[in-house]
């Protein structure tokens, strides 16, 4: 694998404790959110949980006895994806108790800023391999689920430039990234054909779908508890409940509508040798997902992004980081032609 490892781009917006105790000052309850449920409890933590490329994860405190964040936005070209992630969780928010997987509940937003209860537990990408199997599963649910809903009320959703769209547009980025690895030649071969199999497929012809845009290992949740254990005698049923989902899909700036296909190269990176695209399809209700033609099509598109979404890890990130090792286990799987193909529903 290359040297190349870039770095997250420089802050532009500068999270410090001024800035975040400044947004506090600022939040406006969502509504449906009761004000008193908005007391937070202020304990700002000396530095943030969390720092990804576009947002910083600073505790600050607890609501009702619960850890809270504040999701702050670092780049000011970050700030569509702020506005993406609050028009769909705002959709998703009634439909989140039947959603497998959950998703952040929003208690207030400020400039730049989101007010978040803190999800416990770790990265799919960091997880023990049951833990992420299980993960994967009720990944492949929540996507089937989220594709099947009618994107009303998002028909204005500013659209994302690189996922959901054609392959073809991201044919250039593909092979520069393809360069950068600097793959063995059988995988490289190997890769490649897989891509070109999926830009030649035909393109995606149906009814724009809602898209989570990013739920790479990284993005998904998992428990720190066991799922199966016996509840404790005070637990009462909301948290039996909540326990026994598989996790939660986090990080909705890259929420978009169109082709499914990225969503579920993505998928691949959970679990490229289990059967999670027949899983996807024998939940998903969207029209058209019953037709061989349309759905093989959309397999082929799949896995080209799969491979299209590991090479940007693996040029991202080194082999002994989670995502960097998501990405090459699922470039391993390719270069094994082990990208099981998913059955029909019922097989």
């Amino acid at each position: 694998m290359p040297a190349f490892r870039p770095a997250p781009p420089a802050a532009d917006l500068p999270v410090d404790r001024e800035r975040v105790r400044h947004l506090l000052m600022q939040l406006v309850p969502e509504p449906g959110v009761r004000r008193g449920l908005l007391d937070v409890d202020v304990d700002l933590a000396p530095r943030p949980a969390g720092q990804g490329w576009d947002n910083v994860l600073w505790p600050v405190g607890t609501v009702d006895g619960l850890p809270v964040v504040l999701r702050v936005v670092r780049r000011r070209s970050a700030r569509p994806l702020r506005d993406r992630e609050l028009a769909v969780l705002r959709r998703l928010a009634p439909l989140s108790a039947e959603l497998p997987l959950r998703i952040p509940t929003i208690l207030a937003t400020a400039p730049d800023a989101l007010l978040i209860p803190w999800v416990p537990g770790r990265s799919a990408a960091e997880s023990r391999p049951p833990h992420r199997r299980r993960s994967a599963t009720g990944l492949a649910s929540m996507l089937a689920a989220l594709h099947s809903l009618p994107p009303r009320d998002l028909a204005d959703l500013e659209r994302n430039p690189v996922r959901g769209v054609p392959l073809a547009g991201r044919a250039e980025a593909l092979a520069a990234d393809l360069e950068r690895a600097e793959l063995p030649a059988d995988l490289r071969r190997a890769a490649r054909d897989v891509a070109d199999r999926g830009l030649e497929a035909p393109v995606w012809d149906g009814e724009d779908r809602l898209l989570h845009g990013d739920p790479h290992p990284g993005n998904v949740v998992v428990p720190t508890v066991d799922p199966d254990r016996d509840p404790a005698p005070d637990e009462d049923h909301d948290a039996v409940r909540d326990r026994a989902r598989a996790g939660a899909l986090i990080d909705w700036g890259d929420a978009t509508l169109g082709d499914p296909a990225s969503d579920l190269g993505a998928l691949l990176l959970h679990d490229p040798r289990g059967d999670l695209l027949a899983r996807y399809r024998r939940h998903a209700t969207w029209n058209g997902i019953e037709d061989e033609a349309l759905w093989s099509a959309l397999l082929e598109r799949a896995r080209a992004w799969s491979v299209r979404l590991s090479l940007a890890l693996v040029t991202a990130y080194d082999s002994a980081h989670p995502l960097g090792r998501s990405g090459t286990e699922l470039l391993r799987a390719v270069e094994e032609g082990e990208l099981t193909p998913a059955r029909r529903p019922g097989t």
